[in-house]
Order: C-alpha cells, then structure tokens, then sequence
C-alpha cells in the first residue's frame, strides 16, 4: 500500500529521474484528476541518464504533462564525492522552481539508508518530510509496495545499472550493510517507521 504522510497540494511539480520510485509516484499521483502536475527531470550525464530522460519525456508528451529538464552545469569540487556533486547539481535545479511545492518521491527504504549512512557518520538523521520548497510525502511507503503497483498498473521505468554499484555509498549500504544489520535486528524498518511517524507530530 503507498501510504501519504503529508498533505499534498492540488498544483505540484514532481521530481521524476526515469526510475522505479518516481515513475509510479506519478502514476499514482495523476490517477487524481484533482491535481495540476509538472515534471521535473535531471540529467546526470552518465552512461544511462539519456536514456532516462527519453523515457520520461515520451511519458511526458503522451500525458499531455510540462517537462522541465536540467542538466550538470559546473564542474566537481575537489573535496566533493560523486553522490555530493550529483546532488548539488540536482537541486540546484529543482530549487529555480519555486512557485508551487516540489514532490520528491524517497520512500521508508531511503529512510532507513539514510539513517545508517547518518549513525555511522556521528550524525543520526533522518530525511525531513519537509524542506523549504520541498514535499516528501511517501516515507511510510516501503518499496516493495511501490514495486507491486508497478507490476500491477504496469508502469515503465528505467533502471539504471549504477544503482548496483557498491562504490558508492549509498548502494554500499542497500546492498551490503542493511542486509546484515536487518540479521541482526530484523524490526529495523519498523524502528526507522517509529522515528519518523514521531518526526511528524
């Protein structure tokens, strides 16, 4: 089940990468004839991303939906990690849109990867529901529900190898970390579920 945890308003953009999370988050959100929709897309440039972006546009023009598409524009810093610069980037483009609120579609999963990679940093955090522009309204939502909706409204995504690659550290976590942290306390989810549901009281 895709739970909501905060009121979605009835004119939003939509983050929207190509993936898996992001494709059915449109797809359940424009089931709602009550909401003005535009897209957002980010165009990493990496191996894969122009195919996401093809696949996001042609999405696009068949729903009849604005499409807004941003690229890398200045280079790495020095002391800056991929997953940094990629992010930096990203929003530095999602922040020009701030006449109506940003749906980005992280989910309970992204949750409990952010709190590891926080723990073991010092730094125990969760990412916030809200943030200035920004909406996060699916973080109850686990992903394997969001998995079953594609499978059953048949939504097309892209998914992008890079996603496996454990160089990265959050893909170090999904993969390899959370697996054995879940052995030894399976209610992980469920902690993380706890803590965020006490975030927004």
């Amino acid at each position: 089940m895709i739970k909501i945890s905060t009121k979605i308003p009835k004119d939003i953009y939509i983050a929207v990468s190509g993936g898996l999370d992001s494709m059915v988050i449109l797809d359940f959100l424009r089931r709602s004839n009550s909401r003005n929709i535009e897209v957002l897309h980010f165009n990493h440039r990496t191996e894969h991303s122009d195919s996401a972006e093809a696949l996001v546009r042609k999405l696009c023009e068949d729903l009849d939906l604005n499409l807004f598409v941003g690229e890398i524009s200045t280079d790495k810093k020095k002391n800056e990690s991929q997953e940094e610069y990629w992010r930096r980037e990203r929003y530095s483009f999602f922040e020009k849109f701030n006449d109506k609120k940003i749906i980005t579609c992280h989910h309970l999963n992204d949750q409990v990867e952010t709190y590891i990679f926080t723990m073991l940093n010092g730094n125990e955090m969760l990412i916030p529901s809200k943030r200035g522009n920004f909406i996060r309204p699916f973080l109850l939502t686990k992903r394997a529900d969001l998995e079953s909706w594609a499978k059953d409204k048949c939504v097309i995504f892209a998914d992008d190898p890079s996603n496996n690659d454990v160089k990265y550290s959050r893909n170090l976590i999904r993969h390899k970390i959370i697996p054995l942290v879940s052995k030894v306390n399976p209610g992980l989810e469920k902690i993380v579920m706890k803590k965020i549901m006490k975030s927004l009281l």
